[in-house]
């Protein structure tokens, strides 16, 4: 069981120094080197929010902006990522142009607490007003009765 315990935490603490490294990287504007310290975090099927997180805002910051939206949507889809990930799929999509989908994640952001948001919400211009629903056309109505004004029996 401790032999279990030891490889458990050799695991994470492997893992821990390509993050905290990339952290670093990251806070220092090396942008680049940051994302190459994460490349081997991010294999495999589910890796660490903090990854996908910075990866997504270095990315971002370089303007690669579909690369960006990809991370993002990683977290915002397995509802892993909380309101920093939401903003970053705001931030990627508002550089993109889809103004009305990047509107709803940062009003989401904003909502779970993530004051940036606000800020952000405030760049957008308004939404446009909903369209007007068309008129229903009114089925005909004759003297033989019916939509269809046929009436007859089999």
């Amino acid at each position: 069981m401790v032999r279990v315990l030891a490889l458990l935490l050799l695991g994470s603490l492997a893992l821990a120094a390509p993050l905290d490294e990339a952290r670093t990287l990251y806070a220092r504007g090396d942008l680049s080197g940051a994302l190459a310290h994460l490349e081997a975090l991010l294999q495999g099927y589910d890796p660490p929010e903090e990854a996908l997180l910075l990866w997504g805002f270095a990315q971002y910051r370089l303007g690669r902006t579909e690369e960006a939206l990809y991370a993002f949507a990683r977290l915002v889809g397995t509802l892993k990522g909380g309101p920093e990930a939401l903003f970053g799929f705001g931030l990627a999509l508002r550089a993109l142009g889809d103004l009305e989908s990047a509107r709803s994640a940062l009003e989401e952001a904003a909502r779970r607490g993530y004051g940036e948001a606000e800020g952000l919400l405030k760049t957008l211009p308004p939404p446009p007003p909903p369209a007007p629903r068309p008129a229903r056309p009114r089925p005909p109505s004759g003297p033989r009765g019916g939509a269809s004004g046929w009436r007859g029996s089999l």
